[in-house]
């Protein structure tokens, strides 16, 4: 399965290296936090793998070191689901588009250390289980 979505995953790397930022509304790609420099060359290299189904996230808590933080999405579950990042005051940090059945999406960020709520924004799908915690770490 992972040989299946690297393809995928490397061709989405090089095509929003090359896209415009959109705007931060759940289900678009959001514009990255505010945050030092990334650590690796390539943070696409230490993506964390994240499968949203019904109605769930796997995984559903995440740890990783910052300051950036870079998610490959897969939708495993039979109806569109999205992957979204949002602070304590609820602004959304990062998000990918509505994902149909085995799409996939890779997004990247900044974040500061702390904790963030990841989960799908469809309406009614984070109060049935599509949701988790975001842990960062400092660099």
């Amino acid at each position: 399965m992972r040989l299946r979505l690297l393809i995928p995953a490397l061709a989405l790397v090089v095509a929003a290296c090359s896209a415009p930022a959109s705007s931060d509304e759940p289900g678009t790609a959001a514009p990255e936090a505010s945050a030092s420099a990334a650590s690796s060359a390539d943070p696409a290299a230490d993506a964390i793998e994240v499968s949203v189904l019904d109605f769930m996230l796997d995984p559903s808590d995440i740890e990783v070191a910052g300051p950036t933080v870079t998610f490959d999405v897969t939708n495993d579950g039979p109806t569109p689901h999205n992957f979204t990042v949002r602070d304590d005051a609820g602004e959304v940090l990062m998000a990918t588009e509505d994902l149909s059945v085995d799409g996939t999406e890779t997004i990247s960020g900044e974040l500061e250390p702390g904790t963030y709520t990841v989960f799908c924004s469809l309406p009614g799908h984070e109060s049935l289980g599509m949701s988790g915690t975001l842990t960062v770490t400092g660099g």
